[in-house]
């Protein structure tokens, strides 16, 4: 691509204008609130960024763009469950979360629950947190491999970009807290978009008018919303994508930091509403163009091709920044929500430190951030099973949160009988998903334990969708076993 230096003087720039904004944030941070929950007074339409930019990361971009590229109209609508989740959230969960100023998941479970669902969620939330913050990290090098590949190939290329971008993240993180991360986020959302709608204007034009839409020869399961694979699938792929992610720790935090509940509901549920009408319908025009002009290239490469068959260095320039920028949301995001998990769940709540001169939290606060945040990076540029072990932490997240979430939101009435079904309905649905993904990976090893026709049914149906159709099953279970106690005669 002609004129890499316009590319990178707009990524480099970019890159150097967010960090300093974040940094700057250092002087409005006074107190563990200011650090962990902005101060709780963040308006709709920051709410609105951040809840954008944290959603959509190199997963929702490269990986979806691919996946679109590969299965058409049904990514599309599969993927629409990254933004359903962000409506509902919005209207129901959230509120309640910041009429209660919470600060995390567990801490939701403490209040409607008790202490046995909220020290099981402090675990999965430190598993989920940690490691999401290590794979965003990682994915700085995997976006920069590609959208250059013959530049990123060489692992020290990868594994600087990785140092480079992760510091960026650790440091304007830990100097300002979550209002750092809301002052970039402002500005990574609207890059982000603005990268993707102008590279969606250069390729409309050329669909319409080159007629090479009617010569592709694209199959009609292309255009099919089952795309040729069923219905099942469909459904099932859908929730997945919906549940995958629900009330994941980085989106929890940002239910407690809104001014109040009529601005909360209308960020967070704004920017499902706006996602879900806007994006799936860009991913599909870039994977469109790539399909037809690139009708035999690997999937991953689908972005790439288009940026770089636009020959346009500025939107290059801008969809590069974008796509780094997006990475380093999700990161930012991930990286505070585990620091709000160290410091509320487990410090304060858990081993019962208080807020003083001799231990400040706000201290504490900004070397939970700045420690966990150069284990991520260290975890990264090791190249572990990052992914597997996310995958694994996403399976076993959504099992255990989704209906006590639900529950906790509709339901008014706490007692200790409705603690100990969720107890149970956790524990179960828990397990119950490690032994479903245990089976399906002795399966993919060549260990059958079932008979194949099984395993057509089970590969259509996420180990997530599983889990929570049994958290579902167990809760209704305990509620005809687990009766409430008779008043005495």
């Amino acid at each position: 691509m002609s004129g890499m230096w316009i590319v990178w003087t707009i990524v480099a720039g970019y890159m150097l204008f967010v960090f300093t904004k974040g940094v700057s944030k250092v002087k409005e941070i006074e107190t563990t609130d200011d650090f962990l929950v902005a101060g709780r007074s963040v308006k709709w339409f920051f709410l609105f960024c951040t809840m954008g930019a944290t959603v959509i990361g190199g997963g929702a971009s490269i990986g979806a763009i691919a996946k679109t590229y590969d299965w058409g109209i049904l990514m599309v609508l599969v993927s629409s469950g990254w933004y359903v989740h962000f409506i509902f959230s919005g209207l129901v969960v959230a509120p309640q979360f910041r009429e209660a100023k919470l600060y995390t998941v567990a801490g939701f479970f403490g209040y409607r629950f008790g202490e046995g669902p909220r020290f099981v969620i402090l675990i999965l939330s430190l598993l989920f947190s940690v490691f999401i913050v290590a794979a965003q990290m990682a994915a700085f090098g995997t976006v920069l491999a590609a959208i250059l590949p013959e530049f990123a190939n060489a692992a020290a290329v990868l594994r600087l970009t990785i140092l480079i971008g992760g510091m960026m993240v650790v440091i304007y993180s830990t100097a300002g807290g979550l209002k750092a991360v809301i002052a970039t986020d402002v500005y990574q959302f609207i890059i982000l978009f603005a990268g993707f709608s102008l590279t969606v204007f250069f390729c409309i034009p050329d669909i319409i008018r080159s007629g090479a839409l009617q010569t592709a020869n694209l199959p009609a399961s292309f255009f099919s919303p089952h795309g040729g694979k069923g219905w099942i699938l469909l459904t099932t792929t859908f929730l997945a994508f919906l549940l995958g992610e629900t009330f994941a720790p980085g989106y929890a935090t940002r239910y407690c930091i809104g001014k109040d509940i009529r601005e909360t509901r209308r960020g967070i549920a704004g920017a499902g509403i706006f996602l879900a009408l806007t994006f799936p319908f860009i991913l599909f025009i870039i994977a469109l163009y790539a399909r037809i002009h690139f009708p035999a290239i690997d999937p991953q490469q689908a972005l790439p091709m288009v940026v770089r068959e636009l020959n346009n260095p500025v939107v290059a320039g801008v969809v590069i920044g974008a796509l780094l920028m997006a990475v380093m949301s999700s990161a930012d995001s991930a990286l505070n929500s585990s620091t709000a998990i160290f410091v509320k769940d487990l410090f304060e709540h858990q081993l019962k430190w208080k807020d003083n001169k001799k231990r400040p939290l706000l201290t504490i606060a900004r070397f939970c951030s700045f420690g966990l945040g150069m284990v991520a990076i260290v975890i990264a540029m090791l190249r572990s099973d990052i992914i597997d072990l996310l995958l694994f932490t996403y399976h076993i997240w959504a099992p255990a949160v989704i209906l006590p979430v639900v529950l906790g939101a509709i339901l008014k009435e706490r007692s200790r009988r409705i603690s100990g079904r969720i107890m149970i309905t956790m524990i179960v649905a828990t397990v119950a998903s490690m032994l479903y993904q245990g089976v399906m990976t002795l399966h993919t090893a060549g260990r059958d334990l079932f008979y194949a026709e099984w395993y057509g049914l089970m590969e259509k149906v996420d180990t997530a969708v599983f889990g929570v159709a049994v958290s579902v099953v167990t809760y209704g279970i305990a509620v005809v076993l687990i009766k409430p106690a008779t008043p005495a005669q």
